[in-house]
Order: structure tokens, then C-alpha cells, then sequence
């Protein structure tokens, strides 16, 4: 068993992909080349900004070459929940933005011609209680009745039907999510950056940032080069590098394997509709097929990337086929692990702090909303737009939020409380 991104193997790094060395000065440094970073600057680019990704390893080796390609709506936040805490104009913007998220997606995809399997089949999420189903149904007319949007909701039978499993009490179905190959269509982004001007900076780990009267000089691996201004677009791996913004992301840990290809008859038992699906618990399992026919299923439970994958493996295949026992004897292919940003209000957030600004915090919802953000962040320092409905939320933070080491073990205990109380 491969011990790396399904994703990584089945499309690697282009060797043509187009590279630069440090320069000495441009109008904005971005730090972090995954796709907020990447969007941010493809949009800048177009702007005629000055632009350069600073990457401290390849293009994309975080989260954008390690998740599972589901390309959805909204925030792992609830939608209700912004509307109480935001108020309901607010709470509609954010709503419209989560949905134009999933366009712009399609759109950049679009126009740059960028072939990375993008698909818009739904996305399903699965009770995995019947209290949840109740829930489910109350949300469904919620959003018929608040949002004009419609969700399906399956019946346990037909949820069992779509996914090949009786280990769930129903479901609905979002029609407006989507799906893709994610480092097709991250090179494909990084390309068009190229395309449009924007300099690729990989192995530029940056190490300090200086302030002056006109900006800010920016220590890296590679030498220190000066830029107007900063964007921090590290998400589930942002460092100490900015202290007040490190403190507004912790990453949490994500464990994805894929088996070997399936036959055709598996392929249709287990997804006839070819859509993207979830359960309905915090610490949920998510899968998909793959293009190629391959069953992905992974895990949003505290696991630590210091364990032996393998080991982390066995335990999520345990799970697997407890959902879905036709995959009992297909073996497994791959097993990776990566961290994702998540925020203690469950949404994400733009902003500035120490001068320095941030794009990040989308609680493992980030192929959508990290489009976004990146072009939001793009358009506020290009001058295009003087505000985003994300600046108006005010980031939260704990005084108890130190050291992640210590941090998550409780988190993951508190998630696993919710799920036995729901």
C-alpha cells in the first residue's frame, strides 16, 4: 500500500511547470501555494499586480493535493446558526457566497480549459441516527421556506439504494455541489497563474516578515525580496510566522484511503448517481468514487500524522466495511494524511492583522470556499472591492488555544460528546 496522495500518484507534479526564482520586489508576496494562495494570485495577476507565491515545499503539497475533491456548499457551521448570530441579511450573503463559491470553481475551470474531471452531481449527506433524519427533514423546510433552495431528502430505503449501504437512517442530496480531480485541477490553477504573470515560487520557505514605511521586507529560504503587501494563505498549516493570526486556525487532521479499482456492477452498487457523500455526525466519514473507479472513504476523526499509516489504515478500513460490506475483500491501494483549518466559529475569514493580511479557516469545506476567498482577498488588494461579507464576521478566538498538541485531543473528545448527545 502506497503511503501517499491517491491524487499525487495518479497525476504528478508537470515537470513543466512553470517556476521562478525569488524576485527582488512585486506588489504582493503571497505565503502558501495551495489554492487560496494560488486563486488569490491568479486574480491578481489578471489585475496586473504584481504577484509571487512563496511555497515553502511544491505547489500544492498541503491540503489542495490531500482531500477528496468534494466541491460543495455552504460552512461547517450551520446556516441557522449564522443567521442568529450574524443577523439575516448577513447570514443571506454568506448563503450566496457559498453558492457562487461552487460557480467560480466551474468558471475557472472553464475558462482556462482545465481538465480535472469537474463534475456537478450532488452531494449527499447520510444520517447516521434517526434523530438526525429528524433533523434533516426540519433543515429541508427551512431552507425551502428561508432560502428558496431546495434539498432532496431520501427516505432510509432510497439512501440505502444510493450509496449501497443499510447502515443509514436517510439523507439529502444537494444538487448544486459538485466534484474533482484535485491536483488536476491544481496544476491547472497554478498554470493559469503562470499564464497571467503571476511568479511561482516553490522551496521559498518564509522565515520573517519585516515591516517599513512602504511595506514589508520578506525573509525567506531563498533570500529576502520586498513587497507592498502580505497575504497569509496557509489555512491548516499556518505557523508562528504571524503569532495574532496562527492563534485564529488550528489544524485538524484528516485520514483518506482508496482501494484498488472496482469492477463495474461494484461501482454502480455503491454510487449509481456518481454524487459526493458525508454522514451527518462531527467527527464524519466522507467518500466518493474516484475517476478511475476507486473507492475513497476517509475520516475527519483526531488522528495524529505522527502515527504509522498503516496502522491508521486498518482502523479506518474496520470502519469502511462496516458501512459498506461489499468492500471486504477489495483491497486497499492508498493512505494519506493531511491537516485542514479550522476556525472556532466554523466559518471562514479575511482579514488584516500586524499589517499582514489572512485567507483562511474553512473547517474542511475548503475546495469552494477557498476559491472564494482566494478571489475575495484577490479583488480587496487589487482595489476592485472595498469589502467581502467575510470581513464583517470577526474572527473568534480562546485564551486556552496554545499549543495544538494539547488542544486537540480535547476537541476531538468534545466532537465525539456532541455526536452521542445528538
Amino acid at each position: 500500500m502506497k503511503t501517499i496522495p491517491f491524487w499525487q500518484d495518479d497525476f504528478p507534479r508537470p515537470e513543466t511547470l512553470p517556476v521562478s526564482l525569488l524576485p527582488e520586489q512585486v506588489d504582493v508576496a503571497i505565503v502558501g501555494g495551495g489554492y487560496t494562495g494560488l486563486t488569490a494570485a491568479y486574480t491578481l495577476a489578471k489585475s496586473g499586480v504584481e504577484t509571487a507565491v512563496l511555497e515553502q515545499d511544491r505547489i500544492g503539497s498541503g491540503a489542495s493535493s490531500r482531500h477528496a475533491g468534494i466541491v460543495t456548499t455552504g460552512f461547517r457551521q450551520s446556516l441557522a446558526n449564522l443567521f442568529d448570530l450574524h443577523g439575516e441579511a448577513l447570514g443571506r450573503r454568506l448563503w450566496q457566497a457559498s453558492l457562487e463559491a461552487v460557480d467560480l470553481v466551474g468558471e475557472i475551470v472553464a475558462d482556462e480549459g482545465i481538465a480535472c474531471d469537474f463534475t456537478r452531481r450532488g452531494h449527499l449527506t447520510l444520517a447516521a441516527k434517526p434523530s438526525h433524519f429528524k433533523s434533516m427533514q426540519a433543515l429541508v423546510a427551512w431552507f425551502d421556506s428561508e432560502l428558496d433552495f431546495s434539498l432532496a431528502l431520501l427516505a432510509p430505503e432510497e439512501a440505502a439504494t444510493a450509496v449501497g449501504s443499510p447502515t443509514y437512517f436517510g439523507g439529502m442530496v444537494n444538487e448544486w455541489s459538485a466534484s474533482l480531480h484535485p491536483s488536476k485541477y491544481l496544476y491547472g490553477l497554478a498554470g493559469a497563474v503562470a499564464r497571467q504573470g503571476g511568479l511561482l515560487c516553490e522551496k521559498t520557505a518564509v522565515t520573517r516578515l519585516e515591516k517599513f514605511a512602504h511595506g514589508f521586507l520578506v525573509h525567506t529560504s531563498q533570500g529576502t525580496l520586498k513587497a507592498r503587501e502580505v497575504l497569509l494563505a496557509t489555512n491548516g498549516y499556518t505557523g508562528k510566522l504571524v503569532r495574532s493570526v496562527q492563534r485564529l486556525v488550528f489544524p485538524m487532521n484528516s485520514i483518506a484511503i482508496v482501494t484498488e479499482p472496482l469492477t463495474p456492477a461494484q461501482q454502480t452498487y455503491l454510487n449509481p448517481d456518481g454524487r459526493t457523500a458525508q454522514d451527518s455526525r462531527w467527527l464524519h466519514h466522507y467518500f466518493r468514487l474516484t475517476p478511475d473507479g476507486r473507492f475513497l472513504f476517509g475520516s475527519h476523526q483526531h488522528w495524529r500524522l505522527e502515527q504509522d499509516l498503516l496502522d491508521c489504515a486498518a482502523a479506518l478500513r474496520q470502519q469502511m466495511v462496516k458501512r459498506f460490506p461489499l468492500l471486504a475483500d477489495v483491497p486497499l491501494a492508498y493512505v494519506w494524511g493531511g491537516n485542514l483549518g479550522q476556525t472556532f466559529d466554523l466559518v471562514p475569514h479575511i482579514g488584516r492583522l500586524n499589517g499582514v493580511h489572512y485567507a483562511l479557516g474553512y473547517s474542511g469545506q475548503g475546495v469552494a470556499l477557498s476559491a472564494y476567498l482566494g478571489r475575495e482577498a484577490g479583488l480587496l488588494l487589487s482595489g476592485q472591492k472595498r469589502t467581502s461579507p467575510f470581513v464583517a464576521i470577526q474572527p473568534v478566538t480562546h485564551f486556552y488555544y496554545r499549543r495544538y498538541g494539547r488542544f486537540a485531543p480535547l476537541l476531538s473528545h468534545y466532537y465525539r460528546f456532541l455526536d452521542w448527545l445528538s
